[in-house]
């Protein structure tokens, strides 16, 4: 009995090696070493990687977070300075109209010869453009022929500050093409108790007097103007913003008005609308006068 229990103690003994040596052998091939160690190296991989996507998208988080708060801020910032804007231009004089009865004819377009727009340098007079008009006006279109001012608006600035301003819708000859309307938001319903335009000829040049005028892109203002049946724009001296804020900023990425008068701090509201639009192109030939003259803005009011 006591030989059985040997033997089978030697067999359980001889398995119990095998077993272990099998076990051994196969935690030590170096096939299956490698193989553990390219899975775990995967395991790792794939934990950084996971780890980078979590961080890239935190920080895309982040960066969507601080640009939502810097349009917030920059919105509120606009809003403060359009309402500023627009309180300024509001609050200003307006200019009785008197209407006239005396019929006026448009003028042929092939009389327009380009208004020659003067310059300014830095030995430019002080006192000859403290005092000007800056005006703009909306049309049915580009073209001045077979078109029609709707809006005629203009700001007189008296020692570079605005004192009075000049503003009326216009009834044209024709209905107000909707393509005119999306740029201006000018429809025939808001024109059509409007004045004609030779009902104002004679107030308008009473509010512009002999000063010069400044104007965005001032060919085309000065154009329509005469067109239209303003004789006097003929005989004025005229200051175009558009090209002087291309010599005075050069290399802008843009000069539209909008634009250009961000640029130098003028936040406009209401655009297209010639009345604002009047008001921002004064602000913005200030500007102007004061980098091409090189002195302070501040500097205009006491210089000469």
């Amino acid at each position: 009995m006591g030989d059985v229990i040997l033997f089978f103690v030697f067999i359980i003994s001889v398995l119990l090696f095998l077993i272990l040596w099998a076990v051994y052998s196969y935690k030590n091939d170096p096939k299956k070493l490698a193989q553990q160690k390219a899975q775990l190296e995967a395991i790792e991989r794939a934990r950084i990687e996971e780890q980078r996507r979590l961080e890239e998208e935190q920080k895309a988080i982040q960066r969507e977070n601080e640009r939502k708060e810097a349009a917030k801020r920059r919105e509120e910032f606009l809003s403060k300075k359009h309402s500023e804007f627009k309180a300024v231009v509001d609050n200003l004089p307006l200019f009785e109209i008197k209407l006239s009865d005396e019929k006026r004819n448009r003028n042929p377009e092939i009389n327009i010869v380009d208004k020659e727009c003067k310059n300014i340098t830095k030995s430019t007079p002080i006192k000859s453009i403290k005092d000007f008009i800056a005006v703009d006006v909306e049309t049915t279109g580009l073209k001045t022929g077979g078109n029609d001012i709707i809006q005629l608006s203009a700001v007189k600035y008296k020692d570079f500050s605005p004192v009075e301003a000049f503003n009326t819708y216009i009834k044209p000859r024709k209905p107000i093409p909707e393509t005119a309307t999306e740029i201006n938001g000018i429809s025939d319903d808001m024109v059509e108790k409007s004045p004609r335009f030779y009902q104002i000829i004679d107030s308008f040049n009473e509010f512009i007097e002999d000063m010069p005028l400044v104007a965005h892109n001032a060919p085309f203002d000065i154009k329509h103007l005469y067109v239209n049946g303003l004789d006097s724009v003929e005989n004025k001296t005229v200051y175009d913003t558009l090209s002087l804020s291309r010599r005075t900023y050069k290399d802008h990425y843009s000069y539209k008005l909008k634009d250009i008068c961000e640029l130098n701090n003028i936040y406009i509201c209401n655009a297209h609308n010639a009345l604002y639009d009047s008001y921002a192109a004064g602000e913005l030939f200030k500007c102007i006068v004061a980098d091409r003259k090189e002195i302070d803005l501040e500097n205009l009011f006491v210089t000469e």
